[in-house]
């Protein structure tokens, strides 16, 4: 997708070892983070398929259909949470290893933002992120 930009909202294809793809959320404008350096990062989350007897964090469960990659019930991998700068993930995206996918709905991505903070398996640091 010409003129990506990381944004609250957007979403990408990041591989993710022998699993493939997976898809992960941007959940904030880049902006500076306390204790991160000066340059302008953000917090993406990965989704996972909910598969049927396999324990998974229900703290946020996307129904299928609510994205186009998202085609049965998902949940938002809280555990894995990380924080990135724009450049590094511009970079990635201009190299193809990142591949752009639709935006997630702002409704969704609020969701989303609520479960980080209250998700029993959110690591300390990203609960108290200010996105």
């Amino acid at each position: 997708m010409a003129g990506w930009q990381a944004r609250e909202g957007e979403t990408l294809l990041m591989p993710s070892g022998s699993q493939g793809d997976h898809l992960f959320v941007i959940l904030n404008n880049p902006k500076q983070f306390p204790g991160y350096g000066p340059n302008p990062c953000v917090v993406l989350v990965n989704l996972s398929t909910v598969r049927q007897g396999i324990k998974h964090d229900g703290t946020c469960v996307l129904a299928a259909g609510c994205h186009p990659f998202v085609k049965q019930d998902t949940f938002v991998v809280y555990r894995s949470a990380r924080i990135e700068t724009e450049a590094y993930l511009d970079k990635l995206v201009k190299q193809g290893l990142f591949k752009p996918h639709d935006a997630m709905d702002a409704v969704i991505v609020t969701k989303i933002k609520i479960g980080l903070k209250s998700s029993p398996f959110t690591k300390r640091e990203f609960k108290q992120i200010p996105i």
